[in-house]
């Protein structure tokens, strides 16, 4: 029974190893990241969304402190905006590709309802250090806290 498991194992590995090899996929070629808003607010104006506290940055692709993602290498990549409305505040974000925007997320406050969700997703291919961003349409609230409640996350597919 002991020789069966281990030739099941070795058998398991020899497939993955010529998937790898017949597929030439490179190891080393991968990149993701995921980076929040650790913190709410009411009044934010700016034109790019800069999620400032990254959770994930394979790759280093991510840049915290402009909060523009600059493809490390070409590739179809796969973007995520998870969107938290503070209170009664409205607001409109774009997913940016290159200077345009691709896709938008929007949480729409009322009277009778806090904290809504809004969400979207992007996939593109991306050359060699092209770029993707968070963009504000309008609006000016959104809620996080320590563990982000609103994200940007991406990887290379």
């Amino acid at each position: 029974m002991e020789n069966l498991r281990l030739i099941s194992a070795v058998s398991s590995l020899e497939v993955f190893r010529m998937n790898v090899t017949n597929n030439h996929c490179d190891l080393n070629k991968k990149v993701g990241f995921t980076a929040g808003m650790p913190s709410s607010s009411t009044y934010w104006s700016s034109d790019v969304m800069v999620f400032s506290k990254v959770i994930t940055n394979i790759g280093g692709g991510y840049n915290s402190n402009t909060g523009i993602f600059t493809a490390p290498v070409a590739g179809m990549y796969h973007f995520f905006l998870n969107l938290v409305g503070y209170d009664t505040k409205s607001i409109d974000l774009h997913v940016v590709s290159n200077g345009n925007s691709k896709v938008t997320a929007m949480s729409e406050a009322s009277a009778s309802s806090t904290y809504q969700t809004g969400t979207n997703m992007l996939v593109v291919r991306l050359e060699q250090d092209d770029t993707v961003w968070i963009k504000r349409k309008s609006g000016s609230g959104y809620y996080s806290d320590s563990i982000p409640y609103t994200t940007f996350s991406g990887f290379l597919i």
